[in-house]
């Protein structure tokens, strides 16, 4: 029985360029080497190492423009929070079709050199359906095995967080609770204690402190852009910026938690799991490793 709840799993987009990088390669290579090696479309009177060639160029062609340029033109669809593994089993198939179109269109004019072929249907059908069978096969290997690898990644990236949060609550130096930290925030002076601000969120055009007063959580809401705060506060060495919406307190850390889809950390009192930016992880490790020392 298929259990569709795995589909709608969280699964992170491939967000950085070797991260689209590496998934354009393997799937390129992949798709090529099958066809150099099985031939599924049927035997090809042609060089091999052309043939290699000539299915590697299309494939990162294709690739290349889907996984680079979709996400520029369609950023909402391709939105981490909202991607699952259903999303991305069904982007990597429509790559394997468009792949599958360019095969047909090369195999009629350059293998076969008989461009009436672009118009038959059946030779269009086999060359898609041939592609897509490879697809699905390629698809459930990558997917399985970067839902796989990056859980481990997080996982143990969460368990050396942990463990330098344990070793920073035993030398942590409190810090004067009576210091005050004031921000100029729409045009005025805004002023806290520095040991009261738990994390900054960004909501759209404004930014949101979070407090910790009198053990009460408290929020206020301002208009202007986490850059700015992000550089007000870059003098405090417990403030760090570890996603594009979200600045942290690194005293106020209880744990994290790491699977596929990410790092995220808990803080304090607060039901809130904060998500790391997965180029952040390393950089939070090292800023927790130097509080520590």
């Amino acid at each position: 029985m298929i259990n569709w709840t795995w589909f709608r799993t969280p699964y992170p987009f491939e967000q950085s360029m070797a991260e689209k990088r590496n998934t354009v390669v393997s799937i390129a290579l992949f798709l090529s080497l099958i066809v150099l090696l099985l031939q599924p479309y049927g035997f090809m009177v042609i060089n091999r190492s052309l043939l290699f060639s000539g299915y590697l160029l299309g494939a990162f062609l294709v690739l290349g423009i889907n996984y680079f340029g979709f996400p520029i033109l369609f950023p909402r669809w391709f939105e981490e929070a909202k991607w699952s593994i259903s999303k991305a089993f069904l982007f990597l198939l429509y790559n394997f079709f468009i792949i599958g179109l360019w095969h047909h269109v090369g195999n009629s004019l350059f293998i076969k050199g008989d461009p009436e072929l672009l118009i038959s249907f059946t030779e269009l059908l086999l060359s898609v359906s041939k592609t897509l069978m490879i697809g699905l096969v390629a698809s459930t290997l990558l997917i399985l095995f970067r839902f796989n690898f990056l859980a481990r990644k997080h996982l143990q990236a969460s368990q050396e967080v942990n463990r330098q949060l344990r070793k920073q609550l035993d030398v942590l130096h409190p810090i004067d609770p009576s210091e005050t930290i004031q921000l100029q925030l729409e045009n005025k002076p805004v002023t806290f204690k520095r040991s009261d601000l738990r994390y900054v969120s960004s909501e759209g055009n404004y930014i949101a402190l979070h407090f910790m007063t009198a053990e009460k959580n408290t929020s206020k809401l301002y208009r202007g852009r986490m850059k700015e705060i992000e550089e007000a506060l870059s003098k405090y060495p417990e403030f760090f910026r570890c996603h594009r919406s979200f600045l942290v307190n690194l005293d106020t850390i209880e744990s994290s938690h790491g699977n596929s889809q990410g790092l995220f950390i808990k803080l304090f009192d607060t039901a809130i799991k904060i998500p790391v930016a997965r180029p952040k992880i390393g950089f939070l490790r090292k800023r927790i490793a130097q509080k520590s020392n």
